[in-house]
């Protein structure tokens, strides 16, 4: 799904596992007016946290990107994991398919074309884009450079990110010859681990 002040909605049907289902409903907040099942949260369980928007000791060069890691899954009990990236222009993934979790993008800086299935967008700054489990999608960024937020819901793929990259040696973009996907072969044998596909030509 894509939202933004130009576009319209584009949705696809998610699955909702057995496991999601049970867990719903878990996570709430004590306090007048919460939702069903916050009764049933203890307090000493809460994920709340916080810290500082960019943070060099969480931060990793992956495939021409800087990430930085602002939420994990040892932060959130697994229930999502939200990154800050910057790449620049040229940077395209290769097709690939999510069949665990949810990645959405909310576009901070920069413009990037998505193509989600058989259907391709423009996202600008402001543009909030969804790529539904179980669907094909990639993206290419039109700007010189490009800087999102990216949220897993459930969380695990930040550790396949993790496994490919090197700790950032400063908060800058990696070395613009550095290779883009150039573990491609690597990546393809670990991807079956963390639910992920590529759809290569």
């Amino acid at each position: 799904m894509i939202t933004s002040s130009t576009e319209g909605l584009a949705s696809y049907p998610g699955k909702t596992t057995a496991a999601q289902n049970e867990h719903n409903g878990d996570l709430g907040i004590n306090s007048p007016g919460a939702v069903p099942g916050a009764a049933n949260m203890n307090p000493a369980e809460s994920f709340a946290f916080a810290r500082g928007r960019r943070s060099l000791d969480r931060s990793v060069w992956y495939s021409g990107w800087l990430l930085t890691f602002l939420a994990t899954a040892e932060e959130t009990r697994g229930q999502f994991a939200l990154i800050e990236a910057t790449a620049r222009k040229g940077n395209v993934p290769p097709r690939h398919v999510h069949h665990r979790e949810e990645e959405t993008f909310y576009v901070l800086e920069g413009e990037m074309n998505v193509t989600v299935g058989d259907r391709t967008f423009k996202a600008t700054p402001g543009t909030l884009v969804c790529l539904p489990r179980d669907v094909a999608h990639s993206f290419a960024i039109e700007s010189e450079q490009l800087r999102t937020l990216i949220l897993l819901t459930p969380a695990g793929l930040e550790d396949f990110f993790k496994e490919f990259s090197v700790p950032a040696p400063a908060m800058t973009l990696p070395p613009a010859d550095e290779p883009a996907y150039g573990e491609v072969q690597r990546m393809l044998e670990a991807a079956p681990r963390y639910g992920l596909e590529f759809v290569l030509p």
